[in-house]
């Protein structure tokens, strides 16, 4: 069953709930594994994986007996992974195979078990190495279990200092006062950076239940709008049949499948979203899986965030100085004419890498591995550096290139990052220290375009909430990408109301005269450039005309690509370098042209006059 079908009867939202639940049960199967017994014992020998299919409603399943508000407590503990050991097993004194302790609080509505809190915890009193992100799952009973309700909840597990994702899955048997052991593995991850592989895991843990009572009505509206604001999803199939099977043959081409979490289209904001696999079976709450996006980030947030500032206080602060807005202590003068335009376009001319620039390669910045650059060991003093204090030292004791701001562009997260203290340090200036740049964003613009939850990586401050990272640190759902790339594919509006600024967006998307630094690659018809965080890819169609596909490309091969067309395609992976960033030009454009031709649409996706 489809959220088109949930769209349409809402106004019985309780039905409605329920009926979903049951479509839910679908892809379901008989109680084989996770048994009433099984999740009764406190479990002291190693975890196996299970089908993920366990985690859902029997097919006998009814609703749940009981109703669930309160808080459940899970404990440290050791997590049985594959591999069996998690390298490395320490960083940064954390440990990387500890689950962490934590407290979660539910409500049960309609059929779905409803988090609480939706944004990344951060454990205070744990070990462990991870933070942990909990999404709405269900409730539901099955005739074995002896009077208990059964609640499955979708989560994500997040390093304390980097944006890689580990998707799992929990289940638990409850009641109006007691609870059984809490069951869950993890079967999908993006790309990490300081592990050396990805894993799987998987667990059984004791926990406790504390019931509460309270008035849930501010809780139950919010879910309620958050199921309105859900996008319609289809099948990748109806695609296929509209267009033919051939057509989709290479939409990955060039990438190493085993690596492709998902990928997919967005058109006219319907969802054609290929399958989710694991290595045990589809992942049970597609919709709400999270992918640490990497560097999607630097658009998704850092772009729109500047944008958001130009359209709050004028276009004129993209020439605005880094210095007139952050103590820059560098003992040297190359911050004295960067502008918040350069920092966003990786431009500043400060840098450790190669002084080679026939022909530049954007490449070379100093995020480099060691192999192809020195300057790495100074990144990582900056990455590792919990404090925006301690990160702006880092940031400024780097030298300058001989060349000044706006010539050669070369990939610094530190530019990015420069540039949110800055961004942060002008919007408390306006509207006071107490203002929060990342709360302004959510509440500004995620919310009104639909996103309710959208958590940042922050710098890690001991009193206070620190700056948003803006450079990598997003946890994007599917859902939340359609709903970004079609707000700027409308020129930052959104049911008339200009969210971002549209000069600077059409700047950004080269529907100006400004154009971007080249990167030192090329496709087909010509060179690549960036400019604003996007990187800009030359297509020219049959007609012989000239059009330009900005694309967010994120470490790992995570890729968000919009179409002058009002198209938008996705891809998430977890390969270990930037997988398909070489290719002459990405199929999914190709694909897109031929859906629907470049030059009879506009970029919002309206068709226009014949000539």
């Amino acid at each position: 069953m489809s959220i088109e079908y949930t769209k349409l009867c809402f106004r019985h939202v309780y039905l409605c709930m329920w009926l979903l639940l049951l479509s839910f049960s679908a892809n379901s199967t008989d109680r084989g594994q996770l048994t009433y017994a099984e999740l009764m014992m406190l479990v002291e020998t190693e975890i196996g994986l299970v089908n993920n299919k366990y985690f859902v409603a029997a097919e006998d399943a009814g609703k749940a007996r009981h109703k669930f508000a309160g808080k459940i407590t899970i404990p440290d503990h050791a997590m049985y992974s594959e591999p069996s050991i998690i390298e490395p097993r320490e960083i940064l004194g954390k440990q990387t195979q500890l689950f962490p302790s934590v407290n979660l609080s539910f409500i049960s509505h309609g059929g779905f078990l409803v988090p609480a809190e939706r944004d990344i915890l951060i454990p205070t009193n744990s070990d462990s190495f991870w933070q942990i992100q909990i999404s709405p799952g269900h409730v539901w009973s099955e005739p074995r279990d002896k009077g208990m309700s059964r609640a499955s909840f979708p989560f994500v597990l997040t390093s304390i200092i980097e944006n890689e994702t580990y998707n799992g899955v929990a289940t638990f048997l409850y009641d109006d006062v007691s609870i059984s052991a809490l069951r869950y593995q993890i079967v999908q991850q993006s790309a990490p950076f300081m592990l050396q592989s990805n894993f799987v895991a998987a667990g059984q843990t004791k926990i406790t239940y504390a019931p509460k009572a309270g008035n849930m009505t501010k809780l139950t509206k919010a879910f309620n709008k958050e199921l309105q604001n859900r996008l319609i999803w289809k099948n990748w199939s109806e695609l296929e049949a509209r267009h033919g099977t051939e057509l989709f043959e290479n939409f990955n081409a060039g990438v190493d499948p085993t690596v492709i979490i998902t990928s997919g289209l967005v058109i006219d904001n319907e969802l054609y979203v290929q399958s989710i696999d694991t290595p045990y079976g589809p992942y049970p709450y597609p919709r709400e899986m999270r992918t640490g996006v990497w560097s999607v980030t630097k658009t998704a947030a850092g772009m729109l965030t500047l944008l958001r500032i130009a359209q709050k206080y004028g276009d004129q602060i993209l020439d605005y100085r880094i210095k007139d807005y952050l103590n820059v202590t560098a003992q040297h003068n190359g911050w004295k004419n960067v502008t918040f335009r350069h920092a966003m376009s990786m431009a500043t001319g400060i840098g450790t890498g190669t002084l080679d620039v026939k022909p530049n390669n954007i490449g070379a910045g100093d995020a480099s591995r060691p192999a192809n650059n020195a300057g790495f060991d100074d990144y990582m003093t900056w990455y590792l550096a919990p404090t925006l204090e301690e990160k702006l030292d880092a940031v400024f004791k780097i030298p300058s290139y001989p060349w000044g701001p706006g010539e050669y562009a070369r990939y610094r997260d530190r530019d990015i990052f420069t540039l949110s203290a800055a961004l942060e340090n002008l919007y408390k200036k306006k509207e006071g220290q107490s203002a929060d740049l990342w709360e302004m964003m959510v509440d500004e613009v995620y919310r009104p375009i639909g996103i309710d939850h959208l958590s940042m990586t922050r710098t890690r401050e001991s009193n206070k909430l620190g700056t948003p990272i803006l450079a990598w640190g997003l946890y994007l759902s599917i859902d939340d990408i359609a709903k970004i790339g079609a707000l700027i594919q409308n020129g930052g509006q959104h049911k008339g109301q200009q969210l971002i600024s549209a000069a600077g967006l059409a700047e950004a998307l080269y529907e100006t005269d400004k154009r971007g630094l080249p990167t030192g690659t090329n496709n087909h018809f010509g060179s690549k450039s960036y400019y604003l965080s996007f990187w800009h890819e030359k297509f020219i169609t049959k007609s012989k005309r000239t059009f330009y596909t900005p694309r967010m490309s994120g470490y790992g091969g995570n890729v968000i690509q919009l179409m002058p067309n009002g198209v938008i395609g996705f891809r998430f992976a977890k390969d270990l370098g930037d997988s398909g960033s070489a290719l002459p030009i990405e199929p999914m454009v190709i694909i897109a042209n031929q859906i629907r031709p470049f030059d009879h649409y506009d970029r919002a996706g309206r068709k226009l006059p014949a000539k």
